[in-house]
């Protein structure tokens, strides 16, 4: 005897239903230990019914199976969140080659390349933030040159100073090298023969 086809959708005769979920649940549950035996599969098995009544098969044990399950879950889930941190860095390295190529692109209009891809008003803006970049640098180049020049003044300053203190120097030797000299010939000669 052949079976037809059975078409699957919910049972609308509550007594139908349950002698249908009855017989399959027992179906099920054989199939499962037979799985279990004839492969030596592990197999855990939970039905609840339509009244939340349970039902469970499992080969060895149910508290063996879950703990395998959270465990592969649990390794599955960290594969997961390493899957979408790549992922998250696949979109990052995206954008910054994004943002590479744009910067690329304005440094070279910068510099005067490129520019006949420029609409007017763009031309426009390139020229506004070139003049304030010149000013900028200018600015900063006054400053640095001021800074030089107050150095290069105390420099000079302090040269000066040692310049002039050198020849006080010289001056007052000079003076006691003519003094010493003068003192020298004032006072008579001896000859001391200690021999």
């Amino acid at each position: 005897m052949v079976r037809g086809k059975v078409n699957l959708q919910r049972i609308q005769n509550p007594a139908n239903r349950r002698v249908t979920f009855s017989k399959r649940k027992a179906g099920l549950l054989k199939k499962a230990s037979e799985l279990s035996v004839l492969c030596d599969a592990e197999i855990g098995l939970i039905i609840f019914s339509a009244t939340e009544k349970l039902h469970e098969f499992a080969s060895p044990s149910m508290n063996r199976i879950i703990g395998k399950y959270k465990k592969d879950c649990s390794s599955t889930g960290h594969h997961i969140e390493l899957l979408e941190h790549i992922q998250t860095l696949h979109l990052e390295l995206e954008n910054l080659r994004k943002e590479t190529t744009h910067s690329e692109k304005v440094c070279k209009h910068m510099i005067g390349e490129d520019l006949d891809v420029l609409k007017f008003k763009e031309l426009q803006k390139l020229e506004k933030k070139i003049s304030l970049g010149a000013r900028k640098i200018r600015l900063r180049k006054e400053k640095l040159l001021r800074l030089e020049s107050a150095n290069l003044e105390r420099k000079i300053g302090r040269n000066h100073k040692a310049y002039h203190l050198n020849i006080d120097i010289i001056e007052g030797v000079n003076d006691y090298l003519e003094t010493d000299a003068a003192t020298q010939q004032d006072l008579p000669q001896t000859n001391l023969n200690l021999t």
